[in-house]
């Protein structure tokens, strides 16, 4: 149910009773999250309101998520696409059809997709949903197609002898089946025997057929995840103190900025100085047939969860991580979660109250009365001293807020709840996992990060048919958020010297100008000087993040970008640079898919190089419309060279 629905009803019922001025003078005098949620829960028409919603979540737990007569027919959907040659939307089908599908219905998604893949050339998928038809029981007398079909896929990747394999396995299950009023068996299996012939003698294993299959058949999603684009390395060796750090950057404490990132080393431009994997994170609703719940990186191909329908997984080692961190506390109640409409940061809290667990809260929690101490590890897996600790703005927020959160936090530890209830576990609402889910709601406001890729249309969908898409139509997407804890510790400046870009769940920081040792590490908070004007700048983050904005583009109220002046008189930087981001706007976006245009890397050292020109010309003084441009076109081929969301539709 959604929250505020529910939130606008308990307010009804206490002003309805007149105890709301009572109430809320008790709740002022909280002075712990732990008071506030006992508090909260000691309300009788909390309870009350929460019966019927929590009720209807136990329910839906307990309806069957897996439907064979739906698998089928979102299987049946993807054939006809699939007949049509309309792969993209034939994939999309089986996609379905594998979330709600089990036993038999399973592997003949599994075995559908496994030909969509085929046709395309995506061996390694192909490969791999063949493999997962098998483990779900495909049918014997239709094995030898599948095992064609893997021959095919270990060939065209080169492997001589697991192509031998197949096709030995593919001829002999046709030898068994075929009868002599089979013209097409034979007519495979002539085809078959030509293509084992091709092969020769040198293709003939020395190893058992089983253990070959078997030992090929494991690596394979290795390969896939191997083949993914990956984080940069740091710069220099890691941080003792600071793992996701590299040395040229150092944690100090300030009395005006609080803890904040320094550079202990002067930084140039395109250098990674942070790489973080996220405590934890959440996939946005709209991408969970896309993306993977856990790592959130893009597949075509997602694979279900053994016992829900709520979400993929881009491979079976990330559903069995998942399901061992957190997955089993939420199976069946993702769409309850989602339909709570709480935001992003409400269902963060959750996830990450659910990955850490009990024990690890109750563990922070007597901790807190202790100081940090002095060259402590600052570990982003440690949620007692990164996450646990972050600021979370609680006397600054009215009654009125913190009473919302803290029904909130309630409703949410209620929600998740349920499933244990119904095997047995305590009626009652955990206080101390309610605690911890209200503590992140007020701190992830200020703290947490987005998880954004690239996003443009696929080789022949709307863009145009046969036409490749251009950078124009390439769109920077939200699909996640995340919990980062020393990311958590850069502060903001509406002329940041980092940018960061995702892969997955992680991400990588790099700098986008100069940085002289001892000066701050600085991001940007989503208000820009270039896109926001001074006033604007400052109520917003006034209102979310609680501060007044110092930096410099702030004291001397640059100008936005639109109304800074140009290099018109400098043109020897003036016409190339513009020359050269022009021509950077002609690249075709299906350049990217999925390797990258291939002179991305001339790109970024062609502009790195125009912004230290410009950094280094003591005549040039900021802002300049010429180096916000070649600042946007760096993060641009830094964008282009992670995670990318090829599937996503593009409106230009």
């Amino acid at each position: 149910m959604d929250f505020e629905s529910l939130f606008t009803q308990i307010c009804h019922d206490l002003e309805k009773s007149g105890d709301v001025k009572e109430i809320s003078t008790r709740f002022s005098t909280c002075s712990t999250d732990a008071q506030r949620i006992s508090f909260v829960l000691a309300l009788d028409s909390v309870r009350a309101r929460f019966q019927e919603p929590l009720s209807l979540a136990k329910r839906a737990i307990s309806t069957p998520c897996k439907s064979q007569q739906l698998s089928t027919s979102h299987r049946v959907e993807g054939n006809n696409y699939y007949q049509k040659k309309l792969n993209w939307k034939a994939i999309s089908s089986y996609n379905r059809s594998l979330l709600v599908g089990e036993g038999e219905a399973l592997a003949l998604a599994y075995a559908n997709r496994s030909a969509v893949f085929h046709d395309t050339s995506d061996w390694l998928h192909s490969l791999r949903d063949i493999q997962l038809a098998f483990d779900h029981g495909y049918p014997k007398h239709l094995e030898y197609k599948l095992r064609e079909r893997q021959g095919n896929c270990w060939l065209q990747l080169g492997h001589v002898r697991q192509a031998f394999i197949s096709f030995n396995l593919a001829r002999n299950l046709l030898l068994v089946t075929t009868t002599n009023a089979q013209q097409s068996h034979k007519d495979k299996l002539i085809s078959i025997n030509s293509k084992i012939v091709k092969l020769g003698d040198d293709a003939n294993p020395t190893i058992g057929v089983s253990e070959s299959n078997e030992s090929a058949a494991a690596s394979i999603e290795r390969q896939i995840i191997k083949k993914r684009r990956t984080a940069p390395d740091l710069n220099r060796d890691s941080n003792a103190l600071l793992p996701a750090a590299s040395t040229s950057i150092e944690l100090t404490d300030s009395d005006d900025r609080g803890r904040c990132l320094v550079a202990t080393e002067d930084i140039q431009i395109g250098t990674t100085v942070i790489v973080e994997k996220a405590l934890a994170s959440i996939l946005l609703e709209e991408f969970k047939e896309s993306h993977c719940h856990h790592c959130l990186h893009w597949t075509p191909g997602p694979v279900p969860c053994h016992q829900c329908s709520q979400v993929g997984f881009c491979s079976t080692v990330c559903r069995d991580e998942a399901w061992a961190s957190y997955h089993q506390s939420e199976c069946g109640l993702t769409d309850s979660l989602h339909g709570t409409n709480v935001g992003h940061h409400g269902l963060l809290a959750v996830r990450t109250v659910l990955k850490v667990g009990r024990q690890r809260i109750m563990d922070a929690s007597e901790d807190d009365g202790c100081n940090p101490a002095g060259g402590e590890v600052y570990e982003s897996t440690d949620y007692g001293r990164t996450i646990h600790r972050l600021v979370g703005n609680t006397a600054r927020r009215s009654v009125s807020d913190l009473f919302r959160r803290a029904v909130m936090a309630v409703y949410l530890t209620c929600l998740i709840q349920q499933k244990q209830q119904r095997d047995g576990k305590g009626d009652d609402p955990d206080e101390i996992l309610a605690a911890a889910v209200l503590q992140l709601i007020q701190s992830y406001p200020c703290n947490a990060h987005e998880i954004s890729h690239l996003a443009f249309p696929l080789p022949g969908t709307p863009s145009g048919p046969d036409l490749p898409s251009t950078l124009q139509q390439i769109r920077l997407c939200e699909i996640g958020a995340a919990a980062m804890p020393i990311l958590s510790l850069i502060n903001h400046s509406c002329d940041p010297n980092v940018v960061r870009d995702c892969y997955g769940d992680v991400i990588a920081v790099r700098a986008i100008r100069r940085i002289a040792r001892g000066d701050e590490i600085l991001d940007n908070y989503g208000y820009h000087y270039a896109t926001h004007d001074k006033k604007e700048r400052q109520l917003k983050l006034s209102q979310q993040y609680y501060f007044r904005c110092n930096c410099l583009a702030c004291t001397q109220d640059w100008p936005r970008y639109e109304d800074a002046p140009k290099l018109i008189n400098r043109p020897e930087l003036y016409h190339p640079i513009h020359r050269d981001i022009g021509n950077f706007s002609s690249l075709s976006s299906g350049s990217c898919y999925p390797d990258g245009p291939p002179h991305l890397e001339e790109s970024t050292r062609l502009f790195i190089g125009y912004l230290e020109a410009m950094d280094s010309d003591a005549s040039i003084h900021l802002p300049v419309q010429e180096y916000s441009m070649a600042q946007e076109v760096l993060k641009h081929c830094w964008a282009l060279s992670a995670t990318l969301s090829p599937h996503l539709a593009v409106d230009v």
